[in-house]
């Protein structure tokens, strides 16, 4: 199972139980280095805030490439308002506060399902549990935020 992120690539090989990222270096070879399985999902982790990072570039290089039109277009567009953004703020604060009713498992795998969009049969792969285990794992957990929210 492989997950490619723009300069590297993490790879799980579950017939070796090993954990591999691979890069190309500064003379234009291929690296392939065994990590640790902490730093493999550390990797996974940091993907999520890679996206994030992409995501703010990509607005601003949009941005640069708007015509006067659409500019001015967008000028009178109505910004969001302090009662918006307050509510926001809220119900973020809430989600925090649902999420520390799940367990450390339950938690890890919503991220890694929901946030970093890896499928339930990958993560099964990487914990070494039945695909069922997982499923009924997010299905426990996303019942606990529910819950909480319909408080």
């Amino acid at each position: 199972m492989q997950y490619k992120v723009d300069s590297y690539t993490l790879e799980y090989i579950e017939s070796e139980d090993k954990y591999y990222i691979s890069f190309i270096d500064s003379v234009n070879q291929e690296c392939k280095i065994e990590i640790d399985k902490d730093i493999f999902y550390a990797y996974l982790k940091s993907k999520k805030n890679y996206i994030k990072i992409k995501n703010e570039t990509s607005r601003h290089l949009e941005q640069s490439t708007l015509s006067d039109e659409e500019i001015y277009n967008r000028a009178f567009e109505t910004e969001e308002s302090i009662e918006e953004t307050v509510m926001k703020s809220i119900e973020k604060e809430k989600m925090q506060q649902a999420l520390q009713n799940l367990t450390e498992a339950q938690y890890r795998r919503i991220e890694l399902h929901i946030v970093n969009e890896i499928t339930i049969r990958d993560i099964a792969q990487l914990e070494k549990v039945r695909k069922k285990q997982i499923e009924k794992s997010l299905q426990i957990g996303l019942k606990k935020i529910k819950k909480f929210f319909e408080k």
